[in-house]
C-alpha cells in the first residue's frame, strides 16, 4: 500500500470519515458518517490525487491540506484552526 494514501486515510479519519483502503494500491474510499451515500473515490495519478471523476485534489506530500478538501466535498466541516505539521 502506497504509504501517502496511508497518510491521507489518516487524516480523512481524524476528520470522521469512514475510509475504505481498497485492495489496490493507488486508491481509497471515503465516506461521510452521517450519510453513507456520499462517497468519493480517491486515486493517485502520479503526484497528484485525483476523484473517481478526475477531478484534481491536490499535490502528494500535502495530504491534511487534500482531506480537507476531501471533507468539504463529502459535506463534513472542515478544519479552521492550524493545520497539521506535513511529515
Amino acid at each position: 500500500m502506497d504509504t501517502d494514501l496511508q497518510k491521507l486515510a489518516g487524516h480523512l479519519r481524524d476528520r470522521g470519515l469512514h475510509v475504505d483502503l481498497t485492495d489496490s494500491e493507488t486508491t481509497l474510499q471515503a465516506a461521510n458518517p452521517l450519510h453513507e451515500m456520499l462517497t468519493e473515490q480517491i486515486a493517485t495519478e502520479g503526484d497528484r490525487y485525483v476523484t473517481g471523476f478526475g477531478y484534481e485534489i491536490g499535490e502528494r506530500g500535502h495530504e491534511a491540506s487534500c482531506a480537507e478538501r476531501i471533507a468539504h466535498i463529502l459535506g463534513v466541516p472542515v478544519q479552521t484552526g492550524p493545520r497539521a505539521a506535513a511529515s
